[in-house]
């Protein structure tokens, strides 16, 4: 498992799409984020879809990504997962989250869960899997409790993928820093 974490736009994608090719040709890129009538959530889909190779078989995964792998991860040399803060945000609704009176306690271990299904998933397989996260501490100051939710969740599942993976980049301004 290769980890690459870093601030907004800052190339990890582009890192990512270069240790994929690395493998081999056949990649399955699994895509987290929903479509979106954000002209930059918009922006940034096109220029990563401009970016990847167009023999790569997409699909969307919102959430059980483990069943994806399980199913279908034999079948690849790399499975490129974009974007771990996207999935959080999926998962958080998933599992209720409206507000600060949602059970919090219990969505954060749901989503604990969910994750660690996906790091065995992914360790049960051959096909090297890169995961794309955002660092935490390198986000806009907001301060709305939904992003803190969102920020405080997203932590604890990048240390926990930190953790398992072979692999660990942080990527600033274009450049590649391996810290694993």
């Amino acid at each position: 498992m290769v980890l690459i974490t870093g601030g907004a736009r800052v190339g990890k994608t582009k890192l990512a799409i270069s240790v994929c090719k690395s493998r081999g040709p056949n990649v399955l890129y699994l895509t987290t984020g929903r479509p979106s009538n954000d002209f930059f959530e918009q922006e940034m889909m096109r220029r990563n879809r401009k970016q990847r190779p167009s023999d790569w078989v997409v699909r969307e995964a919102y959430h059980s990504i483990d069943s994806i792998l399980d199913e279908e991860g034999a079948g690849y040399d790399a499975i490129l997962v974009e974007s771990i803060r996207s999935l959080i945000v999926n998962l958080m609704e998933n599992f209720g989250y409206i507000n600060a009176n949602s059970d919090f306690r219990a969505i954060t271990r749901n989503i604990i869960e969910e994750i660690n299904r996906l790091i065995l998933a992914a360790r049960r397989i051959n096909a090297q899997v890169i995961f794309i996260t955002n660092e935490v501490s390198v986000h806009p100051v907001e301060t709305s409790e939904v992003f803190k939710a969102q920020m405080d969740i997203l932590g604890r599942v990048n240390q926990q993928l930190a953790a398992f993976s072979n692999e660990v980049y942080y990527v600033v301004s274009g450049i590649p820093i391996k810290l694993k």
